[in-house]
């Protein structure tokens, strides 16, 4: 939407600070005029940019984001110095025509048109206002789509310390203007995580190839799209579909292990979060779904042998306090039929299904990473067995590597359930899902394990159609 009348006062200051400064860029440096003799000087030359600018801004179809951006900015512009077009719009030019690339479509920013204003305003003054503006819309919509990943790769951030990396166009544009150079501002806006950045070298000897793996890599790439640009100096990160764990320092891999993940009915979510402690000792507080499914029914089968066997015990509720209950006082047929509710957990020791020891970064679907005495689950290929939480092979080496040595040795002795131990630096932990993936050794494609990559590739190919009309 273009101004109303009442924003015209808010108008006319920018504009003035627009001729001046638009002025200041064509006169020389060294111009001992200053004042009003100066202002009217400046207005002279660089009266066709500031009334391009005034004229296309104030249109009823202009666009609102670089309305208020140069509004913001006191009608700066960001692509000319000194009367002249800045080389980097050749540069951001060229970074469109390869979009492809980053799994983008450079039709959709129009690299030839922004070429041919850029050649009409180095001839025609009247002509800069439309390049400005033209290269800064481009500008925007590349930044915002370069971080933005399809909803089927979207990742959740469940810790105040992540922010997602989506940017909106407004705040792509106010990134590049607060850098110490538009060449500066923009590398800051290209700049991607370790991940993506392999993911596009291997898109790009894919298509250079015309390999068939292109549209699953470009899948891939859209899921690196939704982590952060820094990983972090220390970080966690599980491959769902590979079913393993790596820790990072320094952008290098440090360790890995198998892992056991979600079941196809309890998947594993994808998620950036942050491991803030660990529970040694924990309770395995049984979820509701396997209380009526399997606890119960075992129950009134088996009887409470069964149920003291497993070292379970009835709760009232689901409360930091909750009442422990006669088990012999549920009625158990009930809770099997669904008609009940009673909280059940598993005491600490050998056989509870937490293990030793879990590690938390709190989210609102509660999945975590834990030990785990059910040895067998790590001998297959295929490991989805999980709720939903990460079943570590070695937890005892992942506590090392995120606690003291000496801290770990006394959590597994024996000691108060539930004891936590907060972490001296809190570590990232990324749970993503690759079904393509660089390595040491090339590119490692893997199965597919809930089938989501059709959706994912789907999303893709109509945003491309979409974009081609």
């Amino acid at each position: 939407m273009g101004y109303r009348s009442g924003q015209s006062k808010a108008r006319s200051s920018w504009l003035l600070a627009l001729i001046v400064v638009a002025g200041g860029m064509t006169a020389p440096m060294t111009l001992p005029v200053s004042g009003a003799a100066a202002a009217s000087l400046y207005a002279a030359e660089a009266g066709p940019f500031s009334e391009g600018m005034s004229a296309r801004l104030s249109a009823p179809d202009a666009d609102p984001d670089l309305a208020a951006f140069y509004e913001a900015r006191e009608g700066r512009p960001l692509w000319f110095q000194r009367g002249k077009i800045s080389p980097e719009a050749k540069q951001f030019i060229a970074r469109l025509r390869g979009a492809a690339a980053d799994g983008l479509d450079p039709a959709h920013y129009q690299p030839d048109e922004l070429t041919e204003a850029v050649q009409r305003a180095r001839h025609d003054r009247d002509e800069q206002a439309s390049a400005e503006l033209a290269l800064t819309a481009a500008l925007a919509s590349w930044g915002a789509d370069l971080h933005r990943p399809k909803p089927a790769a979207e990742v959740l951030y469940s810790d105040a310390k992540f922010r997602s990396p989506v940017m909106t166009r407004r705040e792509v544009l106010d990134s590049v203007a607060s850098a110490p150079s538009l060449k500066a501002g923009i590398a800051s806006v290209a700049k991607m995580n370790s991940i993506y950045m392999r993911l596009r070298a291997a898109l790009a000897d894919e298509i250079a190839h015309d390999g068939a793996n292109v549209p699953v890599i470009r899948a891939n790439l859209e899921r690196a799209r939704a982590l952060p640009v820094e990983l972090g100096r220390r970080y966690i990160l599980v491959d769902i579909a590979a079913q393993r764990l790596w820790t990072y320092e320094d952008g290098e891999p440090t360790d890995g292990m198998k892992v056991v993940v979600g079941r196809p009915n309890a998947p594993t979510p994808t998620m950036a979060a942050v491991v803030r402690f660990a529970v040694f000792r924990p309770y395995w507080n049984v979820p509701p779904d396997l209380i009526a499914k399997s606890v119960a029914p075992k129950v009134v089968k088996r009887g409470l042998g069964y149920f003291e066997a497993q070292k379970f015990e009835a709760l009232s509720d689901w409360g930091d306090n909750p009442e422990r209950l006669d088990p012999s006082q549920v009625n158990w047929r009930a809770v099997a039929a669904g008609k009940r509710d009673v909280r059940v957990r598993q005491l600490p020791g050998p056989g509870n299904m937490m293990g030793q020891v879990k590690f938390m970064f709190p989210n609102e679907l509660g999945v975590y990473l834990h030990d785990s005495p059910i040895r067998n689950l790590f001998d297959g290929d295929e490991r989805l067995a999980s709720a939903g939480c990460v079943r570590l092979e070695d937890a005892t080496r992942l506590a090392k590597w995120l606690l003291d040595e000496a801290v770990v040795a006394e959590g597994e002795e024996p000691g108060p359930p539930e004891t936590r131990v907060d972490l001296p630096e809190p570590v990232p932990v990324y749970l993503v899902y690759f079904t393509a993936a660089p390595t040491s050794q090339g590119l490692s494609l893997r199965k597919d394990i809930y089938g989501r990559d059709p959706a994912l590739i789907s999303q893709l190919d109509k945003s491309a159609e979409l974009a081609s009309r």
